[in-house]
């Protein structure tokens, strides 16, 4: 926990205030278990909402936006149960000091787990204040009525009082009311309607309340040295590099950067610096990265299928058809490089960051700086979307750390491009094998599964700046990487899955969207039609003879209706010599019951060059209540466009323990002329719960495109991504 910090007066003189912050900080507290997203803990009505003086309503929310549009369908439920025109109702950004603490935002579980509680705050609400304004009025409850913001009398329309004027400012000082009336679905006149984003605008023109625009007075701009190798250490500085810069050296422990008053300064320091590193830590080649996977060290194996004597019955088989298919390493590739902002003054630290768990974020961070973590106040800002957890906890952190040895002086941190795609967590390598055996009748009889995944996800304990300072000691963050990983067909009378969580993969691991859904479900799917070829059925037909969840079939006959699906055998029968077409198809229950969703798509292959180019998807999903129909539409769209990105191209490099896809260049990305005609159909239900849909979509798209693929080809792909080289390769060896 030593600092090292020097200073070149002769530049620098009078730039930095005195330093002994650190000194006054506490002995670390114990890191709590981060929040259970799926069962956050109860508020009462002031929890959730605030009427503002002006009769506006803020929804209260640590859940954040970055591209999803939960604060659109938020607004949404309540101004439908309060009765406000929607453009009078906001969600503020999460704010630790303000909101609830809601949990982190992910797995697609905002609309699910908050959407019912601020429905039924805005329902408690609306029948308080009736009861206020029939009082205010001299009139029974049961003679108002609540329209448009204002209590009115029922008979007597120009007799009302506003929402501003019952409460506005105030406080309700309610819990929850469990029986309150809910609005029925056919009722809904806002909910369930189209209705356009509010953070759009701002987005798409770069302005607004972006993280990376945030300047406050007396601020300093910092850019942290990040290690060039996985596992290396600064061993020395050599200072007199920096010599005609303004600018000087910050080391905490590891934790090594330059600080100016300019940032373009900082930069060129970043750039000048020289700096000896240690070896670092061997990782695999990124051809035996696999391989190093299924060695590591288990932690803990999950079952997450158990039915019938899948052993026997595979051991009685006359054949047993297997595969193994494995999933590449990734990264968040944010067009924005990771940012933020501390103050840390008085011995209160506030850090601004466009951080999806703000209050996992506080946790962290305090236990980091040993402060308690009502010392640390994290306030959202929109950020460069990525749909997981790439560097913006590292630059928080990172910031936070530099704010207490410069304080009492802002610090800004932004990260380079190259931090970005060598730095920050990186979705693991996964790998996925599978055993099964068929009847006479071509039913499946049996299924084994198994997979090697990461232990846990442990991107906010293990953060740059943790790493950095030692601060190694909180619990891990949990992983998903189990889920999915059983066959959804419950006409599969033996079936056996187990993932082995190991101990040990080349680079962090980090949450990407859909994480462990989309890769074990590319292993199932794909499996699914391999032994849909071998029984010489119709892939749709095959899942449909082993699927008689009602659910999961009207998505899958609703996919294929809209897809035109011929039905037949794959691959598809060759005429002549023309381009190689083919289509394919996946299915999914999210997490096993929830949102479910098929796909269909279209592939055209050139056999010389191994490029695969999809034309057109269909997709039809499931996910209960519909609040926001265009919301539900752009999420599946960006799900399609985004993963088949990571279906087909994006993939990082390393040599010698070093990442060698540093920027656009190196790291593929689909482009706008390949990205396909994606026609979606929600298949709604108006009497079940609402279920999430920022996720779900994705984790069918590399199984129906590789299912496509070989539908076309009669080539199977086992590993993603499907570059043109391993698609090209896999032709010449059929």
């Amino acid at each position: 926990m030593n600092a090292m910090v020097t200073r070149r007066a002769a530049l620098l003189a009078g730039l930095f205030v005195p330093l002994g912050a650190r000194a006054q900080l506490p002995e670390r507290p114990a890191m709590p278990v981060n929040t259970n997203p799926g069962d956050p803990p109860a508020v009462g009505v002031d929890g959730l909402l605030r009427v503002t003086p002006d009769g506006r309503c803020e929804v209260l929310t640590s859940k954040t936006e970055f591209g999803q549009g939960i604060n659109a369908a938020l607004a949404q439920l309540v101004a439908e149960e309060l009765d406000l025109p929607l453009a009078r109702v906001s969600v503020p950004h999460a704010d630790t000091g303000v909101s609830p603490d809601h949990g982190l935002t992910g797995g697609s579980l905002t609309l699910q787990v908050v959407g019912p509680r601020v429905r039924r705050a805005a329902a408690t609400a609306r029948a308080a204040l009736a009861r206020m304004g029939a009082e205010r009025l001299g009139v029974p409850s049961d003679a108002v009525e609540t329209v448009d913001g204002v209590v009115r009398v029922r008979a007597e329309a120009a007799r009302s009082v506003s929402y501003a004027e019952l409460i506005g400012g105030g406080r309700f000082d309610l819990p929850l009311d469990q029986s309150v009336a809910l609005k029925p679905r056919a009722a809904w006149r806002v909910a369930g309607r189209d209705a356009p984003r509010p953070d759009l605008l701002d987005k798409l023109t770069g302005g607004g309340d972006f993280i990376h625009n945030l300047r406050l007075p007396g601020m300093l701009h910092a850019r942290v040295i990040h290690a060039p190798r996985v596992g290396a250490r600064p061993e020395a500085v050599d200072e007199s590099s920096l010599a005609g810069i303004p600018a000087r050296v910050v080391r905490r422990a590891d934790l090594l950067a330059v600080v100016a008053e300019r940032e373009w300064d900082a930069v060129r320091a970043a750039a000048a610096l020289r700096v000896t590193w240690s070896a670092g830590t061997p990782i695999p080649a990124p051809d035996a990265v696999f391989a190093a996977t299924k060695r590591a060290p288990v932690v803990r194996a999950d079952v997450t299928v158990n039915r019938g004597d899948p052993a026997a019955a595979l051991a009685a088989a006359p054949e047993v058809l297997q595969a193994e298919y494995v999933f590449g390493v990734q990264t968040h590739g944010a067009i924005g490089p990771s940012c933020a902002v501390a103050v840390f003054e008085d011995g209160r630290l506030t850090l601004h960051s466009g951080t999806q768990a703000p209050f996992d974020l506080r946790a962290q961070v305090a236990h980091t700086l040993s402060l308690s973590r009502d010392a640390v106040r994290v306030v959202y800002h929109h950020n460069a979307g990525c749909f997981g957890r790439n560097g913006l906890e590292d630059a928080a952190s990172e910031a936070a750390v530099l704010a207490v040895e410069l304080s009492p002086r802002p610090v800004r941190v932004q990260w380079m491009r190259h931090d970005e795609m060598r730095t920050e967590p990186k979705g693991p390598p996964m790998v996925m094998a599978a055993r099964a055996a068929l009847t006479p009748e071509g039913r499946i009889a049996a299924w084994e599964g198994e997979a090697w995944a990461p232990h846990s996800t442990s991107v906010l304990v293990n953060t740059t700046a943790a790493e950095a300072l030692g601060v190694t000691d909180g619990p891990p963050g949990s992983g998903n990487w189990h889920a999915n990983s059983n066959p959804p067909y419950d006409g599969i009378p033996a079936a056996r899955a187990r993932v082995h969580r190991v101990s040990e993969t080349p680079f962090r691991p980090s949450w990407i969207r859909t994480p462990g859904r989309l890769q074990q479900n590319f292993a199932v799917e794909s499996f699914t039609d391999e032994l849909a070829h071998r029984a010489g059925a119709d892939p749709v037909a095959f899942r449909l003879a082993h699927l008689t969840e009602p659910r999961g079939r009207a998505v899958i006959e609703a996919c294929a209706r809209a897809a035109g699906w011929e039905a037949r055998p794959s691959p598809k029968p060759r005429a002549g010599d023309g381009p190689l077409t083919g289509r394919g198809f996946a299915y999914i229950p999210y997490d096993n019951a929830r949102t479910r969703v098929a796909m269909a798509c279209e592939v055209a292959v050139d056999p010389r060059s191994g490029h695969v180019r999809v034309p057109r998807v269909w997709i039809a999903q499931d996910c209960g209540t519909v609040v926001n129909p265009d919301g539900v539409r752009l999420q599946v769209e960006g799900c399609v466009i985004q993963t088949l990105s990571r279906t087909l191209v994006e993939e990082i490099a390393w040599e010698d323990g070093a990442i060698t896809t540093l920027d656009w260049a190196s790291y593929g990305l689909l482009r706008f002329p390949e990205a396909p005609v994606i026609e979606t159909v929600i298949v709604e239900r108006p009497d079940d719960p609402m279920l999430g849909a920022g996720e779900p979509a994705a984790a069918v798209v590399p199984a129906a495109v590789g299912n496509a693929i070989f539908d076309a080809t009669g080539v199977r792909m086992r590993r993603a991504p499907m570059t043109p080289e391993r698609v090209r390769a896999a032709l010449s060896g059929a």
